[in-house]
This record gives C-alpha cells, sequence and structure tokens, in this order.
C-alpha cells in the first residue's frame, strides 16, 4: 500500500507494546512514533500488560501471542474486557489457522506475522489506528482458507436489511453489542434485537460464523483483493 493510500494517523494515539523480545519492541517503537504515535507503555509478561493496560486504556495494542508465563490469546480476551476501547493489533510469529481464528473470535482488529515486510506493519498500523481492521497478505490467505473450508449455512439467499447489514460488518469488526450502540446511536436492546433477527433468518451462531458470512456477503472487503486494510 503506497505511503499516499494509508488512513491518515490520529496524532493522539496512545499505544501500548506488549511483547517479550527486546529488539522486536524497539523496532515496534521506532514505527510507531514515527506515525507520529505516543508510545505509554511497554510490558513483557502477561501480569504487567494487564496493569499496564488497565491502568492507561491506550487506543492500540499490539500484542504478540507468544506471552509468558500464559497465552497471548488468554490475554487478549482480558484485555478486551478491561480495555473495551482499545483496538488490538496481532504482531506475533505464532500465525497459525488456529490461532487467527481464536484471534479473531476473541475480537482482534489486526493480524500481521513477524516475518511479514516492514511495510505491512506499517499498513497495519494504520489502519487498525484508523479504526479499519487489517490482515496482512500471510493472514489473509489463511482466513480465506477458514471461510472456504466451512462454509456458512447462510450461503441461500435470505434478506438482510440495510440496519442488519451495518450491524453484521460491525460485529465482524470484533465490536460487542454495547461499541456497535454507541458507533450507530442505537440502544443496545435495538443491537441484541438486529443480532437475534440475523441468527433467525440465516441459522448462523456466534461471532466466527457471523464474522465469515459478512465475508460471504462483501461487508468485509475481499481479502484476495490489492487492499488487505479492512
Amino acid at each position: 500500500m503506497p505511503p499516499s493510500a494509508l488512513p491518515r494517523p490520529n496524532p493522539r494515539c496512545r499505544v501500548v507494546i506488549i511483547d517479550d523480545h527486546v529488539a522486536v519492541v524497539e523496532m515496534i517503537r521506532q514505527v510507531v512514533e514515527s506515525a507520529g504515535f505516543q508510545v505509554v507503555g511497554v510490558a513483557a509478561e502477561v501480569g504487567a500488560a494487564l496493569e499496564l493496560c488497565r491502568r492507561e486504556q491506550p487506543d492500540l495494542i499490539i500484542l504478540d501471542l507468544a506471552m509468558p508465563p500464559a497465552s497471548g490469546l488468554a490475554l487478549l480476551i482480558e484485555l478486551r474486557t478491561a480495555c473495551g476501547r482499545s483496538r488490538i493489533m496481532i504482531f506475533s510469529g505464532n500465525l497459525s489457522a488456529a490461532a487467527i481464528q481464536r484471534a479473531l473470535m476473541s475480537g482482534a482488529h489486526g493480524l500481521v506475522e513477524k516475518t511479514a515486510p516492514l511495510g505491512e506493519f506499517r499498513a497495519a498500523l494504520h489502519a487498525v489506528g484508523a479504526g479499519r481492521v487489517y490482515f496482512s497478505r500471510a493472514a489473509s490467505e489463511t482466513v480465506r482458507g477458514l471461510v472456504n473450508l466451512k462454509p456458512a449455512r447462510a450461503s441461500r439467499a435470505v434478506r438482510v436489511t440495510e440496519r442488519e447489514k451495518t450491524v453484521l460488518q460491525a460485529v465482524a469488526r470484533g465490536l460487542s453489542s454495547k461499541e456497535i450502540s454507541v458507533e450507530l446511536g442505537l440502544s443496545v436492546h435495538t443491537v441484541v434485537n438486529h443480532r437475534t433477527r440475523l441468527m433467525k433468518k440465516t441459522g448462523l451462531r456466534g461471532v466466527a460464523q457471523l464474522s465469515r458470512y459478512a465475508v460471504q456477503l462483501g461487508l468485509v472487503e475481499d481479502l484476495a483483493g490489492p487492499a488487505y486494510g479492512l
């Protein structure tokens, strides 16, 4: 993605880096600060990371999945509860298909493997920091495989209203019903009703199946295309 096509960074974006490799942290910090963001803290283990994020309530969390003494996936779930407004970008060398599926179900907003070119990391940083979702090229291929492996039963024609599509797109971005209500200016009760109707119409259950359906409807940008930031 050329620099001119990157989303405009938010200069007030406050970032926490969670990784136990010193060299990686230094690289991330340099890229984050060169983008105009502010690094407000760094943590190298789960307990310290959770305490730091609870205290700072950052706008963006960059998270490795290999974290002592527990997994980064377990921490991701806790962070979504403790820092509901924070956007979470996974930057890890352990992006197996199972890890990617669990990360998406747990509400990650970005996925980049540590073997990706630095340009992809920068693109992900700008996209997630600007409120979008970003999958690196390799992660995108894995997500496509997950979508094609188990086609949603809702591939049959069902009528989905524009409001339901908007809610479905937000679900695919990992937002909770409360977060969707704030973003769309609806009551939580209304959002829950839309989600319930979607599940009844499609026969689908859970965030993972609804997210796959959002891909099928084209509500989440085609991951095979040239733009990997959603």
